[in-house]
């Protein structure tokens, strides 16, 4: 049967639309509703209830079964451990220090592309590259790469919640604790999701939970102990011993936290206790500082960095042992892109053809300051060399608008005495 007006008009159309964009709305039309799955899933109230080391070791238990793994329990217990302020602050300076590298995309003779670094320099890929470190912290994610543009330029990345996944079978759950769900390994939903990190990943936040965990108990001991003993007892000394009386007092005296006026009759006193004058706040003061330094040597191996440090020597050694992690990091994360990320850009859009043949690589040269750009003009000036001043203003940001009489006749007279030696 020969093809209607209206489907020539269609196959007209359709051989001017990019191959990526009909992959992706091919894709998109077999998903319900049109929706990603981050959309689709169920999530539910987040409940900080207090944690101990039994839910930590049922959370891993659960986490790490051989059959049948849920990773349910172990992201109650992730959830209450990142309320702890040093844990945080610690895991994000290795990730920003990897976030504020600069990097490069090579072409197959190793030439930097400079004009694609904008298909990364996105708010989506600082995402990725974080949820992508954290992984090793918190244990297998996976990430979802769905929504595009007009121009079918990846919008956002999305982290699936840990409650919801079950690696093992490949699957994300509608709901915590479902034994079936979407498969994000193989089918058509496959182009969609990165996971990073193996299926039975737990991270290293596990490892540090039981110092956490006994920071909380110390921090909560210490305010019982400041609520006993940090104000110093009220107590009202009267003769009138009638039920009345003392009751009065009693509201008076609870009453005197915010009000300090008493009306007392006769022989009444009240009189406020002393104050604990010993150092006891010290042992619950040394025991969360020697657990924040544990916390510290697990995740950045040393302190120096993140507390005072007493001496150069030592100071060096430990921003040594830093950069040794911040290059693990920074490898970590070059495999990630390289292996996972590109070749799954490449499959999502055509937008992203682009980096076919493309390596991402991290820039390791050495960036000087305005300030150093400004004592080397100087110097080399100094001795005599003629500089590019136009690439010095751009580089310090400080406009060049002409030379001084002095630096003129000082170039001259180089220029003439260079003319000389050649003769």
């Amino acid at each position: 049967m020969a093809k209607s007006i209206k489907d020539k008009i269609v196959d007209k159309l359709l051989s001017h639309i990019p191959d990526g964009r009909i992959r992706v709305e091919a894709a998109v039309r077999s998903v319900s509703g049109k929706s990603s799955i981050s959309g689709e899933i169920k999530r539910g109230s987040k409940l900080f209830q207090p944690k101990t080391l039994q839910d930590w070791k049922n959370a891993v238990a659960l986490a790490t079964d051989g059959d049948n793994p849920d990773f349910m329990l172990l992201a109650e217990l992730y959830q209450n451990l990142w309320l702890d302020a040093h844990t945080v602050s610690v895991i994000e300076s290795r990730i920003m220090r990897v976030l504020r590298s600069k990097f490069l995309l090579l072409n197959q003779n190793g030439e930097d592309q400079v004009e694609l670094k904008q298909l990364f320099q996105r708010p989506w890929f600082e995402d990725f590259l974080k949820q992508a470190l954290l992984s090793k912290f918190t244990g297998v994610k996976v990430l979802e790469l769905f929504d595009l543009d007009e121009n079918l330029e990846l919008k956002k990345v999305t982290s699936i919640p840990l409650e919801h996944l079950k690696p093992n079978k490949g699957i994300i759950l509608k709901n915590p604790g479902d034994d079936k769900g979407w498969e994000y390994k193989k089918g058509v939903l496959s182009r969609f999701y990165i996971q990073i990190g193996k299926d039975n990943q737990i991270g290293m936040l596990s490892d540090i939970a039981p110092l956490i965990l006994a920071k909380k108990l110390s921090m909560g001991s210490w305010l019982d102990w400041i609520e006993k003993y940090g104000i110093a007892m009220r107590y009202a000394i009267t003769d009138n011993l009638t039920e009345e009386r003392q009751e009065e007092l009693f509201n008076m005296l609870m009453d005197s936290v915010s009000n300090s006026v008493a009306v007392l009759r006769g022989n009444e006193q009240i009189v406020i206790g002393d104050t604990p004058t010993t150092d006891s706040y010290k042992v619950f003061l040394e025991f969360l500082k020697f657990l924040d330094n544990s916390i510290s040597k697990r995740i950045l191996g040393q302190t120096m960095t993140t507390d005072n440090g007493s001496s150069k020597s030592q100071a060096e050694v430990h921003e040594k042992v830093a950069n040794d992690r911040h290059e693990s990091d920074k490898l970590f994360a070059q495999y990630i892109i390289n292996k996972l990320l590109i070749p799954k850009l490449i499959e999502l859009s055509s937008y992203y053809a682009p980096l076919n043949g493309i390596t991402f690589d991290w820039d390791e040269s050495e960036q000087m300051t305005a300030s150093d750009y400004i004592d080397k003009a100087v110097a080399l000036t100094n001795a005599g060399f003629s500089l590019d001043y136009e690439l010095i203003a751009e580089k310090t940001g400080m406009p060049i608008t002409g030379f001084s009489e002095k630096t003129a006749a000082t170039n001259n007279a180089n220029t003439t005495g260079d003319k000389k030696k050649s003769q």
